[in-house]
């Protein structure tokens, strides 16, 4: 059985994971947002708005050698989509057993229809909780990179 210390760092840590991962992606977000208001005056609010935007822009003349690039984060990010609403909207358990074994469940509500409401479960270890927030971190990284070389080779950085 873990320890009270134990079970104490187990949930400061997928709290920290928790932070890293919608961290992440909100940046990504942003990064959408701004490339849109920058490169086609307009503010697309919701984010599969935002990434049509951005696909939009990559066809455009003088964005060919970018389009690959744009369209592969466009596509990954959606991947990132339910972790990101269960790591911003989900309600945070631990359980432990007696072989010291332990698991997260995250809980939350997704609308269905006028007044249908779906509560959907997660579940997972501290260790793929790891993996996530460090798959999704290189993620954002490249993401920023590809769009740093995009701003300053356009001239959007203004």
């Amino acid at each position: 059985m873990l320890s009270t210390d134990e079970q104490k760092a187990l949930v400061d840590e997928a709290l920290f994971l928790r932070g890293r991962i919608v961290a992440s992606y909100s940046q990504v977000e942003f990064i959408l947002a701004d490339f849109s208001v920058k490169a086609d005056l307009r503010f697309p609010y919701r984010i599969t708005d935002r990434i049509k935007a951005a696909k939009r822009i990559a066809d455009r003349e003088g964005y060919e050698s970018y389009k690959v690039e744009l369209l592969a984060i466009c596509d990954q990010l959606l991947a990132y989509d339910d972790i990101r609403h269960f790591m911003a909207h989900g309600f945070l358990t631990l359980t432990t057993d007696k072989k010291g074994n332990h698991q997260f469940e995250f809980l939350r509500y997704e609308r269905e229809g006028e007044g249908k409401f779906n509560l959907l479960q997660g579940k997972t270890e501290v260790e793929r909780l790891r993996a996530a927030a460090n798959d999704i971190t290189e993620f954002t990284e490249r993401t920023i990179d590809l769009f740093r070389r995009i701003y300053r080779e356009k001239g959007l950085e203004k």
